[in-house]
């Protein structure tokens, strides 16, 4: 398993087992609209790595990792993205942490949308994890 699979993975099952988190149906990923039938909705994916060259042969590798969650939602919906954040700050920072990585919040962005008959909110929470590889594939 690569260092991204295995980032998606620690995150994924430490929200799995989250007593807030535990309610939303987790996606892989998913590309645009979500029914409000299908809400809510959690997904983990990884779209960027940075790498920076440390030697000749060792690289730092920094992996952006996004959880999304989106949600319907009342005149709450704003503070349900925002404890939904907090939850998944604590879950996935403590899982790649305990794991031996280093994990911190880099943003939240949330967005409300309130055009249809429903509310919907997404709240996107960045992490940015970091770890050394060299080209051998190897820590």
């Amino acid at each position: 398993m690569n260092h991204r699979s295995l980032f998606r993975t620690l995150a994924r099952d430490a929200l799995a087992n989250d007593l807030r988190m535990i309610e939303l149906t987790q996606m892989s990923a998913w590309a645009g609209n979500i029914s409000a039938d299908a809400l809510p909705v959690l997904g983990v994916v990884t779209p960027q790595e940075r790498v920076s060259p440390e030697t000749f042969d060792m690289f730092e590798r920094s992996t952006l990792l996004q959880v999304v969650v989106k949600r319907l939602g009342g005149d709450e919906l704003e503070d349900d993205l925002d404890a939904d954040a907090d939850a998944i700050e604590i879950c996935v920072c403590a899982a790649i942490m305990g794991a031996g990585y280093r994990c911190f919040p880099e943003d939240l962005t949330l967005a409300l949308n309130g055009d249809g008959e429903q509310r919907i909110g997404t709240a996107i929470v960045n992490f940015r994890v970091t770890y050394h590889r060299g080209l051998d594939g190897q820590s």
